[in-house]
């Protein structure tokens, strides 16, 4: 072989392990884009086209919906029905810039009872956040938000025999900094809340509820340190840890008690898009919440956090989560409890603007200090159609089930409430 030939096949060689290193370098190892969510797939013919505002692209609808509903106090006896107009708007703004991003987002939504006007509520939320990309590795940023909301009639807190739901407002900041090179990322969030919840009162004679022992501030922390494996697999490691502070304390056992606890989780976890037609986040480990008053008894045990999807074909995509954790559902008794769940959801692509969906949540409540389990299924049927891009109609079905036992039960809190509606949604 001449040194001419042999010079050529050295210069391919050296070129073609450029590239490949090249390739490696420009590589995103988390990307997960492999497959495509029947609700994540664009539809140029019907979805919605943003507005663009100067540097600002919104998307804005309003919402209108029509529901019945047959239990409207999520209560064992006395049932009544009920038909429930809601009305609501939703406006989201981004900056288009190549780096950095400002954005917002403002919802107003409105529940109206037609006969049972004590239950009509507001839910409002507004917040503002900002990205700054300091450099191609490193991006910072932060938020600041405010609710004003109303908790459902469902919700494990509300006691039977309030005359109406509990309001509450939830304002705070968060902040987070990330930071990605080829195979390793580091992301860190942090995010305080505070909590202010109105009192309620009885029904017929008008005694007020307290509700002050529930209203606290929160911190939260949460680290993850990964490695991609491969551009399909990463491995990571975990730390989040939580402290909540009450405004006051709460007579309990003959004293006052505080409720005020801090506690951190430890999990290692994958991150996945395997060729099998499967994406997912799984992460098992260690939790523990401790209390500040000896009164109450330290929580510990398994901590799971999983949501994988899988895609047996374009036109369907199935959904399950797992997850167990340390809450405070806001019983005066019971500061805190277990809750363990499990949720299976699937998407039909029936035509291109047919959306077909089916969703079952289990969820189950082991309360601390007390003997009382509570039992929760939530199970819904939904229709979407999209007439065109400003015009999309859905049609749904919802049952909610809860059954509580034990001997630490107050009265009869567990219900069944079905509700079945229809609904609009108007894009300008």
């Amino acid at each position: 072989m001449s040194n001419f030939k042999r010079l050529c096949l050295l210069s391919v060689a050296a070129s073609g392990v450029m590239a490949a290193t090249a390739t490696a370098q420009s590589q995103n190892y988390y990307s997960r884009e492999k497959y495509e969510a029947v609700l994540d797939r664009r539809q140029p013919a019907y979805d919605p086209e943003p507005i663009r505002l100067g540097a600002f692209i919104v998307n804005a609808n309003a919402d209108a919906s029509v529901v019945y509903i047959d239990n409207v106090r999520a209560s064992s006896t006395d049932k009544e029905s009920d038909t429930i107009a809601r009305l609501g708007v939703e406006v989201a703004a981004r900056t288009n810039w190549n780096v950095h991003e400002v954005g917002a987002e403002v919802s107003a939504f409105r529940n109206e009872y037609i006969d049972s006007g004590d239950e009509s509520s507001n839910n409002l939320l507004a917040r503002v956040r900002g990205r700054l990309d300091v450099t191609r590795d490193v991006s910072i940023g932060a938020a600041v938000f405010a609710e004003d909301r109303t908790e459902s009639r469902t919700d494990l807190a509300n006691s039977v025999g309030l005359d109406r739901p509990i309001e509450f407002t939830r304002v705070g900041a968060s902040m987070y900094a990330n930071y990605q090179s080829d195979r390793f990322r580091w992301t860190n969030f942090v995010q305080v809340a505070e909590e202010d919840y109105d009192d309620g009162r009885q029904i017929g004679s008008g005694i007020p509820i307290d509700q002050d022992y529930r209203d606290n501030s929160e911190t939260v922390l949460r680290s993850r340190l990964s490695y991609a494996v491969s551009p399909n697999l990463a491995v990571y490691t975990q730390a989040a840890a939580i402290d909540r502070s009450y405004d006051q304390a709460q007579f309990l056992g003959g004293d006052f008690r505080s409720r005020d606890s801090s506690g951190y989780t430890l999990t290692a976890g994958v991150d996945f898009e395997l060729n099998a037609l499967v994406r997912g986040d799984i992460a098992v480990g260690y939790l523990n919440e401790e209390k500040d008053d000896d009164y109450f008894e330290d929580v510990s045990g398994l901590s799971v956090d999983g949501r994988v999807q899988w895609f047996p074909t374009r036109l369907t995509t199935f959904g399950f989560t797992a997850g167990r954790r340390v809450v405070d559902i806001g019983v005066i008794d019971s500061p805190s409890a277990l809750q363990t769940t499990f949720g299976a959801r699937v998407d039909h692509e029936l035509r291109r603007n047919v959306i077909l969906s089916a969703a079952a949540n289990v969820s189950s409540y082991e309360y601390q200090e007390i003997d009382r389990s509570d039992d929760v299924n939530d199970l819904s049927l939904t229709a979407a159609y999209k007439v065109n891009k400003r015009v999309h109609l859905e049609a749904f079905a919802r049952h909610i089930g809860r059954d509580s036992s034990g001997v630490g039960v107050f009265g009869d809190p567990s219900y069944d409430v079905n509700q079945i509606g229809v609904g609009l949604k108007l894009y300008p």
